[in-house]
């Protein structure tokens, strides 16, 4: 694996990018208006919207401050009847937000809601229990005019189910049901793309380390991308990252001497996976959350280590080296000439099956794909100057070759 840079940081103490970055205080919550908050904070115009945990009058509450740290109110408290202790975030689609509560509701095994960002219309859209899915800990994704999330336990096997629902509340359906072998308990939300959602599961698959999948918006083509095996991490509990291709994650923990967790990635095809760096306690412990990208950088937090009250980290050049290693199993191809001005020849030397050609940017975002179906084959791209990567993958999806080359 080639070197990359960890660059950490302890919460007190938050410069990324810049030697005189500053932090203020927007707000400090209370037991009156709600504390713990788990998610993350949704942005409309210059009001943010957040949830809390707990506090409030039962059990949490929803709230929205000014990006300048003024007019923080709260526009709903929880209650045992419609929903209390929400995990996760909430979704913005239009004007309406929409969300989960882990407990709650009529079976108490919360609820899915919509809300007006003015705080009015507050509606229970449907109420989690038994085989429908129970105690959702992350957030929803929508398309169209339909919500697609998940739940930790509950669905036909107790240990979780993936579904959907009309943002009308009408249309309730599992997608999928987990029955360990394809995973179990999953912890976070679904990443969708295009009519694919991905996702991981906290437990469960070939080892019981939980894995990482992908399905239709159908519930059909499942696929088991990854099983974490604990040398590579085990028990993600947070979201996907999505660059080009290639999916991004963090496990919790993992096998001994790794037993702070990781960061991970995988082709969406489930080709070719790679652990970019392990935690030790001093630079993190327990990543939590999802990675979110910006440039070559990857950004997240763990919940612990460092100086024990966790860190924020940032790692440079994963995306990079990421599409540059997708395999190391080299084959006889070559690219030529190299340097190039964007008119380029991919040579596969004694190669009698299908294959197809992808082209990366240094971002990792694909810029040109191409059959091969003979001996070689002329690429044109109408690109700018810079390093590409390229990758070559037999007809199963299996790497057969990668490695890069310069459009002058």
């Amino acid at each position: 694996m080639k070197k990359i840079t960890l660059l950490l940081c302890s919460l007190a103490c938050l410069a990324i990018g810049t030697t005189n970055a500053q932090i203020f205080n927007m707000h400090s919550f209370s037991s009156t208006d709600g504390y713990y908050p788990l998610g993350s904070l949704t942005l409309s115009g210059n009001v943010l919207y957040g949830m809390v945990q707990a506090g409030g009058i039962h059990g949490g509450s929803i709230f929205s401050i000014n990006t300048n740290g003024t007019g923080y109110k709260n526009i709903h408290f929880f209650n045992d009847t419609l929903g209390k202790n929400p995990q996760g975030s909430l979704l913005l689609s239009g004007t309406v937000l929409y969300g989960m509560t882990e407990q709650g509701g009529a079976h108490d095994s919360g609820i899915i809601f919509s809300m007006n960002t003015n705080g009015t219309g507050f509606k229970d859209l449907f109420d989690f229990g038994g085989t429908k899915g129970a105690f959702p800990k992350g957030s929803l994704v929508i398309s169209g005019g339909v919500l697609y999330g998940m739940t930790p336990s509950g669905g036909a096997n107790g240990i979780g189910c993936i579904f959907s629902i009309n943002t009308n509340g009408t249309g309730f359906n599992l997608v999928l049901t987990f029955n360990g072998t394809n995973g179990a308990d999953p912890y976070g939300s679904l990443l969708l793309s295009g009519s694919t959602l991905y996702g991981t599961t906290w437990s469960g698959g070939a080892n019981d380390y939980g894995c990482v999948f992908s399905i239709s918006t159908n519930g059909s083509n499942y696929k088991d991308l990854m099983d974490f095996t604990g040398v590579n991490g085990s028990y993600p509990e947070g979201d996907l990252t999505l660059s080009g291709n290639t999916l991004y994650g963090m496990t919790s923990s993992g096998a001994s001497p790794h037993t702070y967790g990781d960061i991970f990635s995988v082709n969406t095809n489930g080709s070719h996976d790679t652990v970019w760096y392990y935690f030790n306690s001093t630079n993190g412990n327990a990543p939590f959350g999802s990675l979110t990208l910006s440039g070559d950088t990857l950004f997240g937090m763990t919940e612990w280590g460092g100086s024990g009250v966790g860190n924020i980290f940032g790692v440079k050049g994963a995306v990079i080296t990421g599409i540059n290693e997708l395999s190391a199993n080299q084959g006889a191809i070559s690219v030529y000439p190299n340097p190039n001005h964007g008119a380029f020849t991919v040579y596969l030397q004694n190669t009698d099956t299908k294959a197809q050609v992808e082209i990366y940017n240094i971002l990792g975002e694909m810029v040109c794909n191409s059959p091969v179906n003979k001996t070689a084959i002329q690429i044109s791209m109408n690109v700018q100057a810079g390093i590409y990567l390229y990758r070559v993958l037999a007809e199963n999806g299996t790497v057969i070759s990668s490695g890069k080359f310069i459009v002058e």
